[in-house]
C-alpha cells in the first residue's frame, strides 16, 4: 500500500513555478513595469497557447522595464532542463515582439542550425495557424542557408548557425541562441553578441540546459548573472541543487518546470534507468557536470572506494604504468594488481609537475617498488620519457591496445571490478576523463583542460595486470 500511494503521490508532481536560482527586480512588477504581461496576454488571446505558469513567470520577470521604459535586461540567461517548453516559449515571445512590439529583425542561432530551424518553422506555422496573423504573413523563404520569413510591417525573422561570421552586418531586436552549452569557444558569440548594440530594445536570450566544464559561453555567461556585477544581466535558472540524489522528486521538480503539463514523472524515471548519471544529470537535473561524454560511471567508480584495502599484501603481483599529460605538465606512475576475489586494486605510486622531475626520479621509484613489470604508452604524451622507459625493458601498450584498455577498464569499473582508495588525484581525473571516439571503439580523451595521465596510468595499469603472462613455476627433476 506504501507504494502504492508514493507512486500516486509522485505521479502528481508538478515543476516548480520559480526558478531556483534567478535575478531579483529592481522594483515591484507590474503591468506598468513589466511587458510580460502583454506576452502572456499575446499567447492566450491571439496564438490560441497560454503560456505555462513558468513561461509566464519568465516573461514578466524578464520582461522588466527601466524607469526610461526600455527593458532592464540586455542579455537573459534560461538554463533549464530538456523538453519543458523553452522552443515554445521562444517562439511566442518571438512573434509578440515582431507583432506588437516593434521589433525589426529576430535572429535564431544554434550550433546545429536545425535547432534554430525547428523553432523558426513553428513560428510560421503558428502564424498560419492564425487567420490574424496570418494575414500580415509576407515572404517565407525556405533556401538553404538563407532561411527567413517577413511580415506586412516590414519585421523579419532569420536564422543561422553559430560561428565567427555569424550575423554580422545585421542588426538585430533579439537574438535567440538555442542551447549554447555546444559553444566550446567565444569566436560565435564575439560576431552575434554585438548585433544587438545599436536596438534600445535589443535583448539576447541563451536557453540551454546545462553542459559541463567545456561549455565556455554558458558558464562565463551564468557565472556574470550569478555574480550581479551587471544589471543587465538576467539570470532564469530551474536547476536540482547540486549534489542532490537522483531519486529526489523535489529536485525533479526544481529543474523540470514543465514537470505535470509537458513532462511526465515516468519519462524521468525512464531516463533514470536507462541514462549514465552524468547525463541524468545534465539533461534532466540541469546540473553542470565535468563531461557530457565521461568516460567511466562516476557513481560505479565512488562505489569502487576502499581505503582500507591496499597494495601491500599483493607486492609480488604488483605491475605500474606511466602516463604523461599533453602540455608536460603532470606525470603519473601507477600501480595496479589481481586480487583473490578476481578484482583488481589500482593505487598511485607517485605523481610529478614536469617530465624533467619524473625522467631523474622514475628509476629509483621502480627499484623501490620493484613490480612484475612497467608499461607505458609510446604513442601519447609518454613518448617524452621513451628512452628512460626502453632502457628499463618497460612494455608498450600502443595500436589497438590503447582502446582495449579504457574500454575494458571502464567496463570493470562498471561491473564494480576495480579497488581504489579515494585518492584525489586519481578521482579527479576519473571525473575528467571523457570518450575520445575512432570507428566503434574509444580511449581517453587528451582534449580539453585539465589532465587525464592518471585515468590512462590506471586503465593501462590494469591491463597489464590481467595480460601479463604468468610466471610457470619450473619443472621439477625427474627422479629415476
Amino acid at each position: 500500500m506504501a507504494a502504492s500511494r508514493n507512486s500516486r503521490s509522485s505521479a502528481q508532481l508538478v515543476g516548480s513555478e520559480r526558478p531556483r536560482l534567478w535575478t531579483r527586480p529592481l522594483r515591484r512588477l507590474t503591468k506598468a513595469t513589466s511587458r510580460g504581461y502583454e506576452v502572456a496576454e499575446f499567447a492566450d488571446r491571439v496564438l490560441g497557447e497560454p503560456l505555462l505558469p513558468w513561461q509566464r513567470w519568465l516573461a514578466i520577470h524578464a520582461l522588466e522595464l527601466l524607469p526610461d521604459g526600455t527593458y532592464r535586461f540586455r542579455t537573459v540567461v534560461v538554463p533549464v532542463a530538456r523538453q519543458n517548453g523553452k522552443t515554445s516559449f521562444v517562439r511566442t515571445l518571438s512573434l509578440w515582439r515582431m507583432y506588437l512590439d516593434g521589433a525589426r529583425l529576430v535572429l535564431g542561432a544554434a550550433q546545429d542550425v536545425s535547432f534554430a530551424r525547428e523553432v523558426w518553422t513553428s513560428a510560421v506555422d503558428s502564424i498560419r495557424s492564425s487567420p490574424d496573423l496570418a494575414a500580415e504573413l509576407g515572404t517565407v523563404r525556405r533556401t538553404n542557408g538563407d532561411e527567413w520569413f517577413r511580415l506586412a510591417n516590414g519585421a523579419r525573422w532569420k536564422i543561422t548557425a553559430t560561428n565567427d561570421k555569424a550575423g554580422r552586418g545585421l542588426s538585430v531586436d533579439q537574438l535567440n541562441l538555442d542551447e549554447v552549452r555546444t559553444q566550446r569557444k567565444w569566436d560565435a558569440w564575439s560576431s552575434l553578441s554585438k548585433t544587438t548594440q545599436a536596438r534600445a530594445n535589443g535583448q539576447i536570450w541563451c536557453t540551454s540546459n546545462a553542459g559541463d566544464d567545456e561549455s565556455v559561453v554558458l558558464n562565463g555567461l551564468r557565472d556574470a548573472g550569478l555574480s550581479g556585477r551587471d544589471e543587465s544581466i538576467g539570470l532564469f535558472e530551474w536547476s536540482a541543487p547540486d549534489n542532490c540524489d537522483l531519486e529526489d522528486p523535489t529536485a525533479w521538480q526544481a529543474a523540470n518546470p514543465g514537470l505535470g503539463h509537458t513532462v511526465s514523472v515516468a519519462a524521468i524515471r525512464s531516463s533514470l534507468a536507462t541514462d549514465p548519471p552524468e547525463v541524468f544529470r545534465s539533461e534532466v537535473l540541469c546540473q553542470r557536470v565535468t563531461s557530457l561524454d565521461g568516460a567511466v560511471d562516476l557513481t560505479a567508480w565512488k562505489d569502487c572506494k576502499d581505503p582500507a584495502q591496499t597494495l601491500d599484501s599483493l607486492r609480488d603481483r604488483v605491475v605500474v604504468v606511466v602516463d604523461v599529460a599533453p602540455d608536460g605538465a603532470h606525470t603519473t606512475l601507477l600501480a595496479a594488481a589481481t586480487t583473490d576475489d578476481g578484482r583488481v586494486k589500482v593505487e598511485p605510486v607517485a605523481a610529478w609537475p614536469s617530465t624533467d622531475t619524473a625522467r631523474t626520479e622514475l628509476p629509483e621509484i621502480l627499484g623501490r617498488v620493484g613490480p612484475l613489470a612497467t608499461g607505458w604508452f609510446p604513442s601519447g604524451p609518454g613518448a617524452a620519457l621513451g628512452p628512460v622507459l626502453r632502457e628499463l625493458g618497460a612494455h608498450e601498450i600502443k595500436g589497438a591496445q590503447v582502446a582495449e584498455a579504457c574500454m575494458s577498464f571502464a567496463d570493470l569499473v562498471a561491473a564494480r571490478k576495480i579497488v581504489h582508495p579515494g585518492d584525489p588525484l586519481l578521482d579527479a581525473h576519473m571525473a575528467g576523463a571523457s570518450k575520445l571516439h575512432s570507428g566503434d571503439g574509444w580511449r581517453f580523451t587528451r582534449k580539453g583542460a585539465g589532465h587525464c595521465d592518471a585515468a590512462y596510468a590506471a586503465a593501462g595499469a590494469v591491463h597489464l595486470a590481467l595480460t601479463l603472462p604468468e610466471e610457470k613455476p619450473m619443472p621439477k627433476p625427474m627422479v629415476v
